[in-house]
């Protein structure tokens, strides 16, 4: 349709000028996933909300609301939720941001400050920026990359890491829609159906996705399952035989047949965590993506 292919041309135009970046993130990683990740987790940057409140004025010209801050829970990024106001209209959509009761003008975001090693793969954070909008324009609602103060949806700021170094570090704002987690919730036959809708909607809006930093190697990726192995030891007896049974199906089952099996870019990860429920029509509960590592 004319949406996505508008989109694939926005995105031909900035790969371009990233790609010198994305050559040089490429070489600097592991291609060994177990190295990959582990250095994810020590490159994640320090910062608390007085930073947050900075990033937010400078790069993206929003004013959190004095209380407003709050540090979330991340895997190997730092998130910081404000409720904030904003003069730019370019940060508002209908669908994003606003809740019932809010004081008018005032909007909800999340300020992300991205790991290390994801900073130096501009182009991976764009292949995920791409992917969001194709989920949306399929009428799921999940977060978009808001532009910058310069018009960017990738912006750069310098952040130290816990070592006491400094690194270069890319940040994005994005909308964020309040909600309660899935897991908070009673899984009746509604939300299941609703659940599976939502998935099959996102497969099915990425399953003609394609893009060059989709295709690396990556812990998270199912293709990759026998790469944890390793981590066996790490297991609790109990959990340790049940895990090493299910590594060796896969092994015996899914990778002999591995060539002949479709593949395609996807969420990766529609559990508990990344669901959020909404109220619906008639009282309903309506299910959509909050952001996540996996595409």
């Amino acid at each position: 349709c004319l949406r996505r292919r508008r989109l694939y041309l926005a995105w031909a135009r900035r790969w371009l000028m990233s790609r010198s970046l994305a050559d040089a993130a490429a070489t600097a990683l592991d291609s060994n996933p177990l190295g990959d990740e582990e250095s994810r987790k020590v490159e994640k940057p320090v910062a608390n909300s007085a930073r947050c409140i900075e990033l937010a004025r400078s790069l993206f010209g929003i004013e959190p609301l004095t209380g407003s801050v709050r540090d979330l829970d991340s895997y190997d990024d730092r998130n910081f939720y404000c409720k904030a106001t904003s003069s730019r209209p370019e940060l508002k959509a209908a669908a994003d941001c606003h809740a019932c009761g809010d004081p008018p003008g005032s909007f909800h975001f999340v300020v992300k400050v991205h790991n290390g090693v994801e900073s130096l793969s501009p182009g991976f954070i764009e292949c995920q920026n791409l992917a969001m909008e194709l989920v949306r324009a399929a009428g799921v609602w999940c977060p978009r990359a808001l532009p910058s103060l310069e018009g960017r949806q990738i912006a750069f700021a310098e952040q130290p890491l816990a070592d006491g170094s400094v690194r270069r570090h890319a940040v994005r704002c994005l909308p964020y829609r309040p909600a309660c987690l899935l897991g908070s919730a009673l899984p009746g036959a509604a939300l299941l159906r609703e659940l599976g809708g939502v998935t099959a909607r996102v497969s099915c809006a990425l399953s003609a996705f394609d893009h060059p930093e989709a295709h690396r190697t990556f812990i998270w990726d199912l293709a990759q399952t026998a790469a944890i192995r390793p981590l066996l030891p790490l297991l609790a007896p109990e959990r340790r035989a049940l895990i090493a049974d299910t590594l060796r199906d896969f092994e015996s089952t899914v990778l002999p047949l591995s060539d002949r099996l479709p593949r395609q870019a996807d969420h990766g990860d529609a559990s508990l965590g990344p669901l959020g429920l909404l109220s619906g029509h008639r009282g309903l509960l309506s299910a959509h993506l909050g952001p996540s590592r996996p595409i």
